[in-house]
């Protein structure tokens, strides 16, 4: 009778076993399905996921409470919830990976012709309003200019500014704009034309005896200063002389000859369509 007993204990006994291990197989699987979710995001709210933590470790703990006291074997478990740490561990591993596909993501976006940021590289119309900027402060509106077609914008500087009467060489107090414009410019990749420009006085000197020879010096003066002094790529730049032959005004007055004498920084749009 006593062994009879002590095997239907032993029936019983052995039952709660399997159904605890059904319950605990259950709660694992869920768990890994749990996280797995969470690594296939692309970002996390911190927040968010502890507060979720947090009900999950409360409704954990009350449904298995029973098991935990009576099986002991998911101590690790309730351990893992428990301490305060591990949201904060799980956080910072997804957050490694996200800035990891970020940074994929932006070689990518290089290769494409984006920047660092993910942002399309600058444009002609993006930086119009920060040449403006910098010639009204640096207070020569009335010298440097911008003249937009549609398929270029031209910056346009009276040679005055640049240059001495009959001279390529730059004027040293040229030289500050010229920098910072060409700086400005090295943000895009267009393609960029130094026009010089004469008036009809005719010149004839051991230097220039015409007025090709000036209105290309000092168009290549302008671009050896570019390249030399802002780091802008040869390839780029192309430098013309145009002497007299393409004026904005009559040369029938001064005033009109003091126009036509100029550089043209003519920057193309047509790569950009």
């Amino acid at each position: 009778m006593a062994s009879k007993r002590l095997n239907k204990l032993n029936r019983g006994n052995s039952d709660n076993q399997i159904d605890w291990m059904t319950t605990y197989s259950d709660m694992v699987t869920l768990l890994l399905t749990f996280f797995v979710m969470l690594f296939s995001m692309a970002t996390i709210d911190k927040y968010k996921f502890e507060q979720i933590a947090k009900s999950l470790r409360s409704a954990f703990l009350n449904y298995d409470e029973t098991e935990m006291q009576e099986g002991g074997n998911g101590q690790d478990l309730l351990d893992l919830y428990n301490d305060e740490n591990s949201v904060d561990k799980i956080v910072s591993l997804i957050e490694n990976n996200t800035e990891k596909d970020n940074l994929l993501t932006n070689e990518e976006n290089i290769m494409l012709g984006e920047d660092i940021e993910g942002n399309a590289k600058y444009r002609v119309q993006d930086i119009k309003e920060e040449i403006e900027q910098t010639i009204q402060e640096q207070g020569l509106s009335d010298y440097v200019g911008l003249v937009e077609k549609k398929e270029f914008l031209i910056i346009r500087f009276k040679s005055i500014i640049l240059f001495d009467l009959s001279s390529a060489d730059i004027r040293d107090s040229a030289k500050d704009i010229l920098l910072k414009l060409g700086n400005i410019l090295n943000k895009i990749d267009n393609e960029i034309i130094i026009q010089g420009h004469t008036d009809n006085l005719p010149i004839n000197t051991s230097q220039f005896p015409s007025n090709w020879e000036l209105s290309t010096r000092r168009a290549t003066n302008v671009v050896h200063f570019l390249i030399e002094n802002c780091g802008m790529e040869p390839s780029r730049l192309t430098a013309t002389g145009n002497a007299e032959f393409k004026p904005i005004k009559p040369n029938d007055t001064p005033e009109n000859r003091q126009q036509n004498r100029r550089i043209d920084i003519v920057i193309s749009k047509l790569e950009e369509e």
